[in-house]
């Protein structure tokens, strides 16, 4: 794949979960061997991701795309999401993509107000 069409898919997955919530076009993006690297959460396979992906995303009430690249089957995104109730998130995300399917996502991104947020909503229980 070209680096454009790495981007591209890598484009229309952050897209289709974040501004158009078309979870499904997203999920079709992802490989059925998706593995991911996030810091606060571990997905045992590709259905968990995906719904975790759907709950988070409706979540998410506006997004600004920063920077994106692309090299030989890899990407590069950061961008700043706001959820709601969080606020504002600053994410940096690098994906593997073979045969036109996202294969791994590693996010990285300020952790203190989703661990935050975790312990209370433990606490509510």
């Amino acid at each position: 794949m070209t680096d454009e069409a790495v981007l591209d898919v890598v484009r229309r997955y952050h897209e289709a979960w974040t501004t158009t919530k078309n979870f499904d076009a997203a999920a079709q993006l992802l490989a059925d061997s998706l593995t991911t690297d996030l810091p606060v959460s571990v997905f045992a396979d590709k259905r968990e991701f995906v719904e975790a992906i759907s709950k988070f995303g409706e979540r998410v009430s506006s997004v600004q795309l920063l920077s994106a690249c692309a090299g030989p089957g890899e990407a590069v995104m950061v961008y700043d999401l706001v959820l709601d109730p969080l606020g504002p998130l600053r994410i940096a995300e690098q994906f593997t993509v073979v045969d036109g399917q996202i294969t791994f996502i590693r996010q990285v991104h300020d952790t203190a107000a989703m661990r935050a947020a975790q312990t209370l909503q433990r606490s509510e229980q």
